[in-house]
């Protein structure tokens, strides 16, 4: 009997977890709105994305000819107008 008693105080009550639980819903609920709100407003007009901005060619030897071809993506609600690049 003894040994029934010390099981149940060793199992922790259910009471806090729950809320912990509901808790954690709430904020990642709140941060996934805020998230896609922030989104929204930022693709109002064009809005240029390029997800890799850098690239290690590694060695190059002197006078060599390389080249990367780079993603530009438009995610926004506007025609996006490339009017000048630059390297560098």
């Amino acid at each position: 009997m003894k040994d029934i008693l010390n099981l149940k105080m060793m199992i922790p009550k259910p009471e806090g977890s729950m809320k912990r639980i509901v808790s954690l819903v709430l904020v990642f609920s709140l941060l996934y709105l805020a998230g896609s709100f922030i989104q929204k407003v930022r693709a109002e007009g064009p809005a240029l994305v390029i997800p890799e901005t850098r690239f290690d060619f590694g060695y190059a030897p002197p006078h060599s000819r390389i080249s990367h071809y780079y993603l530009v993506k438009n995610v926004g609600t506007d025609t996006l107008k490339i009017k000048k690049v630059k390297p560098g």
